[in-house]
């Protein structure tokens, strides 16, 4: 299958013009409840990298650390998106996501050119046939990637004979973890220190109650808490909506099409391993999943 065969015969998409400002574009973001959107170079008729929940994560520790919570929007205020990779190379050389795809590459060749990279997001990008220039057809995430195999995939059997053990599927030890009293900015420098976008929230004996996400950083910016995140992490998680699919687990022994089939079930973006005491004791990402379905 090629990428063309993922895309809907109707959907919403978000196309961000570099000469908006940061601030502005970022708004756009929230405002929608999306955690990236493509960038558009108009006068170059390009496409220019996409912006991220995770570029937002930067800016808030950079900001947060280093400047008052007006600074940072004076100072964003006068960034336009076509200068955000000089100000992105401020954040530990973190580079703009300029990852794309013709829609007619296969899904293969897609899966093999994002788990080369710690994206989840590609553009699909076209070639207007009479001008040249690029045109921005959709965006595809790992996540549709695999909801689409799960429903696609001939042999079942196969997926239902091997465990996440035996298949080595997921990160396990030196997990972060936090508590429930923890502050929501101590979170977020936890996702840039370590690369990371999920943080396992456990109660007192080590269980796992909860997960805190990049994707809720969103919801605080939706509340206009971005200037209020010394907050526990306890308030954060109650703005979630009623269906926010929340924190799903599973164990070393569950197999793989388990896996798939809760990620289609749930539109969850990972699932906490957990041992026989509910404790966490790995992550798998979608990521992971993908990897183990491509080699």
């Amino acid at each position: 299958h090629s990428a063309y065969d993922m895309i809907p015969v109707s959907f919403r998409l978000i196309v961000l013009d570099t000469k908006l400002l940061v601030t502005k574009a970022l708004s756009t973001l929230v405002q929608n409840g999306v955690e990236s959107a493509p960038m558009y170079d108009g006068e170059q008729a390009c496409y220019a990298g996409m912006l991220t929940t995770t570029d937002l994560v930067n800016l808030i520790q950079y900001y947060y650390s280093n400047f008052s919570y007006s600074e940072a929007i004076d100072d964003l205020g006068q960034v336009q998106l076509e200068n955000y990779k000089d100000l992105l190379m401020r954040f530990k050389s973190r580079q703009t996501n300029t990852l794309c795809a013709n829609p007619l590459d296969t899904l293969y060749e897609i899966s093999r050119r994002l788990l080369a990279t710690d994206y989840s997001t590609l553009a699909l990008v076209d070639e207007d046939s009479e001008t040249g220039n690029d045109v921005i057809v959709s965006v595809l995430s790992i996540y549709r990637i695999l909801n689409f195999m799960a429903v696609n995939v001939d042999d079942k059997k196969k997926l239902k004979q091997h465990s996440l053990y035996d298949l080595e599927i997921g990160t396990y030890g030196d997990l972060v973890t936090a508590t429930m009293d923890v502050s929501v900015i101590d979170i977020i420098r936890m996702f840039v220190d370590n690369n990371i976008s999920v943080v396992p929230i456990l109660d007192d004996n080590g269980v796992v109650l909860n997960v805190f996400a990049e994707s809720d950083i969103i919801l605080l910016a939706r509340e206009g808490l971005l200037d209020e995140l010394n907050i526990p992490v306890s308030e954060a998680l109650a703005l979630r909506p009623d269906d926010y699919p929340g924190v799903h687990t599973c164990t070393q022994n569950d197999t793989l099409f388990s896996v798939l089939d809760t990620i289609r079930k749930t539109q969850v973006q990972r699932l906490i391993v957990v041992d026989e005491n509910t404790r966490p004791v790995g992550v798998v990402a979608l990521s992971d999943v993908l990897r183990a379905l491509t080699i």
